[in-house]
């Protein structure tokens, strides 16, 4: 199976980072262009996700406060991006968790940690 930067398919969970593409107003990444048709559409130059919008259709979900919907990244999202992690099938997990943690991790986010603490002992009497 093809695995891109912006998967991850260590496990049966199919974890994806998706944009929020409502998030890409005001980015100095957004590209816009006319179309034969007349409608204006807008996509990122970094390429972090491949669709290109219809601006009007962007704009009328901003303006009236309801959700545009995720797109899958297609590599790493910038620090800049509405981004996060989706995951299809969230119970399919492994019972010891995300086998890859790092995916979870914020694009230019420091590094991953794990804190480990005692079970506290049976109290005495």
């Amino acid at each position: 199976m093809e695995e891109r930067e912006g998967s991850c398919r260590r496990c049966r969970v199919y974890c994806d980072w998706v944009v929020d593409p409502l998030g890409c107003f005001g980015c100095a990444r957004l590209y816009a262009y006319d179309a034969k048709d007349g409608r204006r559409y807008v996509g990122c130059v970094e390429g972090v996700h491949g669709a290109e919008v219809d601006l009007a259709v962007l704009e009328a979900c901003r303006d009236e406060g309801r959700p545009f919907g995720g797109i899958r990244a297609l590599r790493a999202p910038l620090a800049v991006c509405a981004a996060q992690v989706e995951r299809a099938y969230p119970r399919r997990e492994p019972d010891i968790g995300c086998v890859n943690p790092e995916f979870d991790e914020p694009p230019g986010g420091g590094a991953f940690t794990v804190t480990v603490r005692d079970a506290p002992g049976p109290r005495e009497r």
